[in-house]
C-alpha cells in the first residue's frame, strides 16, 4: 500500500513526466511507444502496480507487453529489495549482489522472454 500511495505522490508531482521526456528518446531508438514507461516506472517500484499498467496498454505489439513484463516480473521492484533489505539488515549479508542479480534476472528474463517470441512463431501474439 505504501508504494501504491508513493506512485501517486510521483505521478501527480510530475515525475513521471520528467522521467517520460528523459527516457522518451531511448524508448524510440528501442521501438517501444512512449505509453510504457509510467508502467516500468511504477512496476520498478511497485510490481503489482506497473504490470497492471502495462498490461492495460492498447497496443498491437503484444510482444512488447509481455517482454516488459518478464523484465519486471523477473526484477521483482524496489518493493521487494526492500523486503528482503529489511530481512538482512540484522545479518552480516550485504544487500549488493541480491540487487544486481535481481537487475540480471530482469534483462535475464526480458531477453529470453523475446527469443521465444523471435523462434518460436506460435508464442508471437502480435495483431496486424
Amino acid at each position: 500500500m505504501l508504494f501504491s500511495v508513493i506512485i501517486s505522490i510521483l505521478k501527480n508531482t510530475g515525475f513521471f513526466v520528467i522521467f517520460s521526456q528523459i527516457l522518451g528518446p531511448i524508448f524510440n531508438a528501442l521501438d517501444i511507444p512512449n505509453s510504457f514507461i509510467n508502467g516500468i516506472l511504477s512496476g520498478i517500484i511497485e510490481l503489482t502496480n506497473g504490470v497492471s499498467i502495462i498490461t492495460s496498454i492498447p497496443i498491437k505489439k503484444i510482444s512488447i507487453s509481455i517482454i516488459i513484463c518478464a523484465f519486471l516480473l523477473g526484477f521483482g521492484g524496489i518493493s521487494i529489495l526492500l523486503q528482503v533489505l529489511s530481512i538482512t539488515s540484522n545479518s552480516d549479508i550485504s544487500i549488493k549482489p541480491y540487487i544486481i542479480g535481481k537487475l540480471m534476472q530482469g534483462f535475464f528474463a526480458a531477453f529470453y522472454t523475446y527469443l521465444f517470441i523471435q523462434n518460436f512463431t506460435f508464442l508471437n501474439l502480435d495483431i496486424g
